[in-house]
């Protein structure tokens, strides 16, 4: 194990010092990381004595990367050059997720599938657009998605819906694009917090 470790270390070393003597250089680049920050009036709606799991949305290989998706067309996929997403697309917006229905304080518990909690629902995501998309009227960042609210015990669906959100921005530069990003999931994670907590609250009226 030891000679194969050493090995593989050797071409590596092998491999970097071919990259220097052939003129390789590494292209940097710029790692983005949006955040979320609840509005202010979120305190001030009912909280929930539920528990709930966040699941990391499914997405198509295109959208599963750290790479930032441009679409100049429709079906055409291209990428922003020296810039990535601090995690694949997927986790990314779990993440922003769960610090949505923590910083709503309105939730008794909250954690992604890989925890350990006691949960009464899962929020399913199927991830359909994370990109910037180029259309006649400009640039758009566009985030869309299909949430579905789980019975965590039977897995059967209490809820269902569609969210979609499209922010405009005009300079071409990923620094214009990352706060229409940012502007895109403040507005979609707030409506699908909102929206959770409602229909698992009215999922256990009938219980």
């Amino acid at each position: 194990m030891r000679s194969s470790r050493f090995l593989l270390l050797a071409v590596l070393v092998l491999l970097a010092a071919c990259g220097d003597l052939l003129g390789v250089k590494r292209q940097p680049f710029t790692i983005y990381a949006p955040t979320y920050h609840a509005p202010t009036t979120a305190a001030a709606a009912p909280a929930v004595g539920w528990q709930l799991v966040v699941e990391t949305p499914q997405a198509s290989e295109a959208l599963n990367t750290p790479r930032i998706v441009v679409m100049p067309s429709p079906g055409v996929i291209e990428v922003y050059p020296g810039a990535r997403w601090s995690d694949p697309a997927p986790a990314l917006l779990r993440n922003l997720m769960l610090q949505g229905f923590a910083q709503s304080g309105r939730i008794l518990g909250v954690g992604s599938s890989t925890g350990a909690l006691n949960a009464d629902y899962a929020l399913a995501i199927d991830l359909q657009s994370f990109q910037a998309e180029i259309r006649s009227d400009g640039w758009h960042a566009v985030i869309a998605l299909q949430a579905r609210l789980l019975d965590y015990r039977t897995s059967r669906v209490v809820a269902a819906k569609a969210f979609a959100v499209d922010t405009p921005f005009a300079a071409r530069d990923t620094a214009a694009a990352f706060a229409a990003f940012e502007a895109s999931v403040q507005q979609l994670v707030s409506e699908l917090v909102d929206w959770t907590l409602t229909a698992g609250t009215a999922a256990q009226k009938p219980r």
